[in-house]
């Protein structure tokens, strides 16, 4: 589950959205069904347009290819119902079919600028930069003041980069565009996407100073951060954006998977929760929109891509992993109230099951602390410790994991490590490291913990200062 390191086609800069352009009617062939026949398949192809166009402009992908598809095949189609096509195959991801409906689109009107602009984002995020910078000018060609062809020229123009012409055409842009400045956040997206953290900082300053609008300058300065690797400014950006825009599902997701590389997993579920519910029916309901949602299969979304896709088009979360992590947060959360047994298998089992997927390190060890620190508390020590090493040897940063360990370690008696795992429980949060607001217990019962194992081990407590230091010097 990774950040998506541009801009998911639903927010790209495609003008305005592109069902406008789908009230043009289609243009039946009528004359190849003579007589009574003729005014039912009118009919019929009429609906199929309307049923089209209305998934579009629900941006529900599936339905609307399978409905412009179905139109297409009963003898239907107009340039501007190929290029709609080819954006709800884009949003599912099929690529090849989509050039395909673009190029159709192309063909039955060489003047639709509007499927130059798709087809070239489709080659531009296939890597075809020359074939995506020659559509964008084409587009250009049919429409001198268009300003998005000019911003995705720009782009295209970045990704090779082709910097002084990209900043030529960013400049035209800004000359017809009322967006102001986020020509500017594009360029810096890309410029992020190729890990290249200061050149992409020249242009979010150029944003910032054009007067980008401030949600769209968060989101792309959260990016900016997390090239950076300082998870904690990128985390304050996520916020002000949640501040600006509370009832976008994408802005929770994005926070999400922030959280989720960043192993804090407690925040991670607390953030994917305000978009995925999963029901006791193993059905998970995904909120689209302020008022509306979907509801999908647990199965469906974990065993079918398209199932994700269909929701959102391209989503800068995995939502299989996302409402796996919430369903598990609910068994967590019950697990600390009940303290059952019962509770406790159902916690270890959901852990398991996201162990057996691919995912940051961070996020295995928060896994493997989890099962730790349930069977330290039915006493299953050897289970216990196992765990527990394993989650201390992937992430020795984490406070808590050490704290963990410090306490099977002091239970099965080995007192001089558990002294030493109780003390790094107490170093300092990394300046990059997202706070997770969840240590239980606090620092000060931490530090009183590692004292009194001090004491233990050495029969006194005046020398735990210096043993505190002495470890902190060698890290």
């Amino acid at each position: 589950m990774g950040l998506a390191g541009r801009m998911t086609w639903a927010a790209l800069l495609l003008g305005p959205l592109a069902w406008a352009q789908g009230g043009t009617g289609a243009v039946p062939r009528a004359g190849t069904f003579p007589g009574r026949a003729r005014v039912p398949f009118l009919w019929q192809v009429a609906a199929l347009e309307r049923q089209a166009r209305k998934a579009y402009q629900a941006r529900d992908w599936a339905a609307a290819a399978e409905a412009y598809e179905a139109f297409h095949a009963s003898g239907g189609g107009t340039a501007s119902s190929y290029d709609n096509l080819g954006v709800a195959l884009t949003n599912l991801g099929r690529w090849a079919q989509a050039e395909s409906a673009f190029q159709k689109a192309i063909d039955l009107d060489p003047e639709h600028r509007w499927a130059y602009n798709h087809l070239g984002f489709v080659y531009r995020e296939e890597g075809r930069y020359e074939q995506a910078v020659a559509m964008f000018r084409r587009q250009i060609a049919i429409s001198p003041k268009d300003p998005y062809a000019y911003r995705n020229l720009a782009g295209a123009l970045t990704l090779m980069g082709r910097l002084e012409e990209a900043e030529q055409a960013a400049a035209a842009e800004e000359k017809y565009t009322y967006e102001r400045g986020e020509v500017y956040l594009d360029m810096a997206c890309d410029l992020n996407s190729q890990n290249h953290p200061e050149q992409a900082k020249k242009y979010l300053e150029k944003a910032k100073s054009a007067g980008a609008e401030r949600g769209l300058l968060a989101q792309e300065s959260a990016h900016y951060f997390l090239t950076l690797h300082d998870y904690r400014r990128a985390e304050e950006q996520y916020l002000k954006l949640l501040e600006y825009q509370p009832y976008e599902p994408l802005v929770a997701l994005r926070l999400g998977t922030l959280y989720w590389e960043a192993g804090n997993l407690e925040k991670a579920a607390a953030a994917f929760g305000r978009v995925i519910n999963v029901g006791e029916d193993a059905s998970v309901t995904i909120r689209t929109s302020a008022n509306t949602s979907k509801r999908v299969s647990f199965s469906d979304l974990q065993n079918n891509a398209g199932a994700a896709r269909s929701v959102f088009g391209d989503v800068p979360a995995d939502l299989a992993r996302a409402a796996m992590l919430v369903r598990l947060d609910g068994y967590r959360r019950e697990y600390r109230q009940s303290k059952s047994p019962a509770q406790a298998a159902r916690l270890r089992a959901a852990c398991q099951e996201l162990l057996q997927q691919s995912n940051p390190i961070p996020v295995e060890a928060w896994l493997r602390d989890t099962l730790g620190w349930t069977l330290l508390a039915e006493s299953r020590m050897a289970a216990a410790e196992e765990e527990l090493e394993r989650a201390y040897a992937l992430a020795p940063g984490r406070r808590m994991i050490a704290y963990h360990l410090a306490v099977a370690l002091e239970q099965s008696g080995d007192t001089e490590r558990a002294v030493e795992m109780y003390t790094r429980s107490l170093a300092a949060l990394p300046a990059a490291q997202i706070e997770c607001g969840c240590e239980e217990p606090d620092l000060a019962a931490r530090e009183q913990a590692a004292r009194a194992a001090y004491a233990k081990w050495r029969g006194e407590t005046e020398g735990f200062d210096a043993y505190r230091k002495r470890l902190e010097q060698q890290k």
